[in-house]
Formats: structure tokens, C-alpha cells, sequence
């Protein structure tokens, strides 16, 4: 493994950063459905719900943080790799990495209940450790607490498939009742806003 320049590395990582945060600030996509549980307090309810077709792996992100600058894609991919080795150290030392603009990475881990505390057995009741991430927020002019990785986000309808609202008009010079498979995209709520019921769904 060749040696970067700390420098390097933080500017690097801060172009990351800032990379998924426009990422994440184009419109997500999200598909109508419906509620048919047959306990549901809510049954017959349609819910959005997000849907992400397409993934951004290592070799994406590297191809677009080298377009925006000068560090070429080898050097970014050397600083991504060096970056996931020291949190794997950092997190197994059972410390917390904290990356600014992007949030904080914890261990997290489950266990089986014992009635006694000295019937506990460490390697026997402990399981599922798996990694807790606390994005960051910044406090807007009212007070709230905003995730900063969700600034501007807006979502909009996915086209390839049967919305229930298209389905329900039918087209011009169509028989009633007939049902279009192609849905127009329309303005979604902006991020955060709840359901008519009160719940959220992802």
C-alpha cells in the first residue's frame, strides 16, 4: 500500500462527504401501497414507500470525487480502503469514529436475558453485534433538529409501475374502468412530513 499525504486524506474524505450529500439531495424515489393486514387499525390505507433501483459502490464514488477535483481515482480509492481499515480498529477497540458532515459509527450488540446476574455468560448470552450510525443534524432557525446527509431532500413518485392513483384515471378515450400502467411522476411530500394517520414508513 502506497503513503498519502494527511492532508490529502482529509481533503479526500471531506469531498466524499460532501459527494453523498448531493447524493442524497436529488429526488428519492417511492411507490404507493397498501395497507392489507388483516389486524391492521389501518387496513385499506396506502402508504409511500422509498425505494432505491440503483446502488453507488466504492468505484462510482471515487469516479465522481476525482471529476471534481485533482486526486486522481487510485488515491481516493487508497484513502476509502485506509479509511475502512482504521474504523474497523477504532470500532473493535469499542471506541466511536465521528466523521464531520456525515454522523458517528458505535458497536452495538444484543443479549440473552439471564434471571441472575452472576448466571450471565459474556461469550454464551452476547450476539449481534452490528454497527449503530447517528447522522449528523444541525439546528435549524425553528429549533429542530435537521439530518444534515437529508438537507433539501424532495421525493417523487417511481414511473415503472402501477400507481394507484394512475390506475384510478383512466385515459383520455379509454374505456372506464381501464386501468394506465404508466404513471406520471408527481411532486411527493418533502422529506419528514407524516402519514394522514400519524405513521411512517420507509
Amino acid at each position: 500500500m502506497f503513503r498519502i499525504g494527511h492532508e490529502l486524506c482529509i481533503d479526500v474524505l471531506n469531498l466524499i462527504v460532501s459527494l453523498i450529500k448531493i447524493i442524497q439531495v436529488m429526488s428519492i424515489k417511492f411507490r404507493m401501497y397498501q395497507d392489507n393486514r388483516s389486524n391492521s387499525k389501518h387496513k385499506g390505507y396506502w402508504y409511500a414507500r422509498a425505494i432505491s433501483p440503483d446502488l453507488v459502490g466504492v468505484k462510482d464514488l471515487a469516479n465522481r470525487v476525482s471529476a471534481r477535483c485533482t486526486v486522481t481515482e487510485p488515491d481516493i480509492l487508497a484513502v476509502i480502503s485506509a479509511l475502512v481499515f482504521e474504523m474497523n480498529q477504532v470500532l473493535k477497540a469499542g471506541n466511536r469514529v465521528k466523521l464531520d458532515g456525515l454522523g458517528t459509527f458505535r458497536v452495538g450488540i444484543h443479549s440473552s436475558g439471564v434471571e441472575k446476574a452472576k448466571d450471565f455468560n459474556p461469550q454464551r448470552d452476547i450476539f449481534g453485534a452490528h454497527v449503530i450510525f447517528v447522522p449528523a443534524v444541525r439546528v435549524d432557525a425553528s429549533h429542530r433538529r435537521v439530518n444534515k446527509l437529508l438537507d433539501g431532500l424532495r421525493v417523487q413518485e417511481a414511473e415503472q409501475y402501477d400507481s394507484p392513483i394512475a390506475a384510478a384515471k383512466p385515459k383520455k378515450g379509454s374505456k372506464k374502468g381501464g386501468k394506465d400502467k404508466t404513471s406520471t411522476p408527481s411532486a411527493g411530500p418533502v422529506a419528514g412530513e407524516s402519514t394522514p394517520t400519524g405513521e411512517s414508513h420507509a
